[in-house]
């Protein structure tokens, strides 16, 4: 196999090993992640917790190949994904990984489906069949009613739908997602994550969650922290 040609048969999903991650300044050098390895299973949901600053956030961005690792490899099923072109990385990352932030990052001036309808206008699909995509999963998060609104006429919760249906909008083999009931009142938190679990278990995802919530690391199958630059489980 091509290391361009990455495959949906192969396992485990995600498998990086050796992953260390630094940031440098004229005066000085933190190492963030160091010697990090992990293993993910299609399916297979994980919660990384902890403390602000320990990594986390880091460690997601560089699973979600937005920022390359200063050692170590990054393999889904099998290929090294940092050793592809800008160009393919970018194809990679739009077609097979979903991104779901504690800010909803949704374009203000376009409507919920619009902004549903963006990774598949980017990848190139044609406009019916990513328009029949966006207003299914939109209807599946409880916006049958919003399809149409821009999204300052949503509320925070309702955001966050549309955040979370433009992340599956192509049917990506995981999630990551950083904090994303962060910005929400109990209530909407608890539906948030109630529904990540259920499109876990419809969609068959892949999911790592990074969170301050005890409830919703609850409902991940691995619980884990970081503790100097590496992942250790949590009971």
């Amino acid at each position: 196999m091509a290391d361009t040609d990455v495959s949906k048969a192969a396992a485990p999903l995600l498998e990086v090993s050796g992953l260390c991650k630094r940031f440098t300044d004229k005066d000085s050098s933190i190492e963030v992640l160091n010697d990090l390895s992990l293993r993910l299973e299609p399916g297979s949901t994980m919660a990384v917790v902890g403390e602000s600053g320990v990594g986390k956030s880091t460690l997601l961005h560089v699973l979600g190949t937005l920022e390359p690792p200063d050692q170590g490899r990054v393999y889904y099923q099998g290929a090294d994904v940092f050793q592809l072109s800008n160009a393919e990385l970018a194809a990679f990352r739009n077609a097979r990984i979903g991104f779901v932030f504690q800010f909803h990052y949704l374009l203000s001036g376009f409507t919920s489906i619009e902004n549903v309808m963006m990774p598949g206008l980017i990848a190139g699909m044609q406009k019916k069949e990513i328009r029949e995509k966006a207003e299914a999963i939109l209807v599946r998060a409880g916006l049958r009613d919003r399809l149409g609104h821009r999204v300052g006429d949503l509320s925070g919760g309702e955001q966050q739908r549309v955040a979370l249906a433009r992340a599956l909008a192509l049917n990506p083999d995981i999630l990551l997602a950083d904090e994303p009931t962060g910005n929400l009142d109990r209530k909407n938190s608890t539906q948030i994550h109630e529904f990540l679990v259920e499109l876990n278990r419809e969609m068959g995802m892949a999911m790592i969650v990074v969170t301050h919530s005890a409830g919703l690391a609850d409902m991940m199958q691995q619980k884990m922290q970081i503790v100097s630059g590496r992942l250790a489980p949590i009971g």
